[in-house]
Formats: C-alpha cells, sequence, structure tokens
C-alpha cells in the first residue's frame, strides 16, 4: 500500500480514501490539484487498486483499514483532521475511527452504501456467492456505461477496469459475516453526504438510528454516486464547510 502527499506545507491534513474498483488518481486527481493549496493531502494507494502494485490483491476491509490506521499513527500520531471517504472508503473510514489511537476532528462518507449480507454459516455458500458477485461486478465495471442509471452517475471515466478478480472475490467473501459500525460515526464530527439519485441514500434513512448514531445528512440535489468527485471547486467548498461545522439535514443545488 502507498501513499501519496500533497501540500505537505499546509497544518490541516485531510485523507483520502477511494471506493471500490477505481483509484486514488482516477478519483482525486482533479481535487487534488485545487485543494493542495489548503490542505496537507494524503492520497491512499489501496491494495488491489493500484496500477502501480498491479500484483498486490486486497483481502479485506478491516485489514486494509488496519493498514492505513498503523501508517496514521507511525507518522502522524495518530491525528488526522478530515478523512474523505469514497463510497466504500466510507466503510473502512469507519473501522478508522474506531482505533482509540486515532483521532479524527471531520470524517465524511461520501456516497455511503450499506450492503450487509445474510448470516451464513457455512463457507461453501460464502465462496460460491463471493465467486459470483466478482464476476457480476467484473463484467459491470468493464461495462460500466450499461449500469450508470443505476448510480445516477455517468462515472466510467473513474472506473479502474484492471481490478482483479482475487481482490474482488476476498473483499465481497469479508463482507458476509461484516456488519457496519455505525457507533464510528460519534468519534467525530460526522457527516454521510449521497447524491439525491443513489439508491444508498434511501439505506442510510431507513436503516441508520439517528438517536444512537451522530451524523449530519447532507442530500445533494440533481446529483449521483461520486458526482462531488466530478466537480473539484464544489468539493473542496463542502470539505471546507464541513470541517468549520455546518450542522443538520440539508438540501443543497
Amino acid at each position: 500500500m502507498k501513499y501519496h502527499e500533497f501540500g505537505t506545507e499546509n497544518k490541516t491534513t485531510l485523507l483520502l480514501l477511494h471506493g471500490v474498483d477505481t483509484t486514488w488518481r482516477l478519483s482525486f486527481e482533479r481535487f487534488i490539484e485545487t485543494a493542495k493549496s489548503k490542505y496537507h493531502i494524503i492520497a491512499v494507494a489501496e491494495d488491489g487498486f493500484d496500477p502501480d502494485e498491479p500484483d498486490v490483491d486486497a483481502t479485506s476491509v478491516t485489514d486494509e483499514a488496519h493498514k492505513i490506521t498503523e501508517y496514521l499513527v507511525r507518522h502522524f500520531d495518530g491525528k488526522i483532521d478530515i478523512i474523505l471517504g469514497e463510497s466504500l472508503g466510507g466503510m473502512i473510514m469507519t473501522e478508522i475511527l474506531l482505533d482509540p489511537r486515532i483521532k479524527v476532528h471531520t470524517a465524511i462518507a461520501d456516497g455511503f452504501t450499506i450492503l450487509e449480507y445474510p448470516h451464513l454459516r457455512h463457507d461453501l455458500p460464502k465462496r460460491v456467492i463471493a465467486a459470483v458477485l466478482a464476476d457480476i461486478e467484473l463484467f459491470a465495471f468493464r461495462h460500466m456505461k450499461l449500469f450508470n442509471k443505476i448510480l445516477g452517475e455517468d462515472i466510467d471515466s473513474m472506473i479502474y477496469k484492471q481490478t482483479s478478480k482475487a481482490t474482488l472475490y476476498a473483499l465481497e467473501y469479508s463482507m458476509m459475516p461484516y456488519r457496519y459500525k455505525y457507533e464510528a460515526f460519534n468519534l467525530s464530527d460526522s457527516y454521510i453526504w449521497h447524491g439525491e439519485k443513489e439508491p444508498g441514500l434511501w439505506h442510510v434513512i431507513k436503516k441508520i438510528d439517528r438517536s444512537k448514531y451522530h451524523f449530519s445528512h447532507r442530500v445533494f440535489l440533481n446529483r449521483g454516486h461520486g458526482s462531488l468527485l466530478m466537480e473539484p471547486e464544489r468539493l473542496l467548498r463542502e470539505v471546507d464547510l464541513a470541517y468549520k461545522g455546518y450542522k443538520g439535514r440539508s438540501k443543497t443545488r
């Protein structure tokens, strides 16, 4: 796993975690160019999604989070001002937040999607399901234009089409017993962002008990999954506002 830093002369740290089947560069390159004059950016090249390390596969969300956590403890004493986790990166973010050595001021899960599988007692069904899902994902990611309506946005330009089946299989297999750690949102000034068009919006509204877990939910009209990554200036403004502490659930045009 590699870490790419920009704007190191700046005091405020911003950790960037990309989603599944993309890369740090495909997701964040335009945003980094816009934000590096203001923030000290740490962009993580997650295992399985790094063209510089094509033979390294991902193993699980928790393993990825553990590696990143150890890096933050070693190099930043566990203190980060802002984490922006995109899609799967938001799940990794929650795992990082739960480590008691980590202190984060502002945590943002953009496009946070809840996909919990039923508990399966036996290993064989898990392996079969993980293999089938990995094949479906490979097909979808390599023909993303067919699936843009599901996500509510054309994100084909951000897809890393060299992702291996081994990586997707490992991530799917690791998700079989996984349950989301919503309590992580209570450990920082936390935000969940969604585009109005993405289905993950309704999963959060229906499944997360707002009386127990504390976060602000921001919904962006006329946008889908990952839309703000295509608007780097707008994304920077929203990160700025979150860090300054805008509160409450609101809709933004």
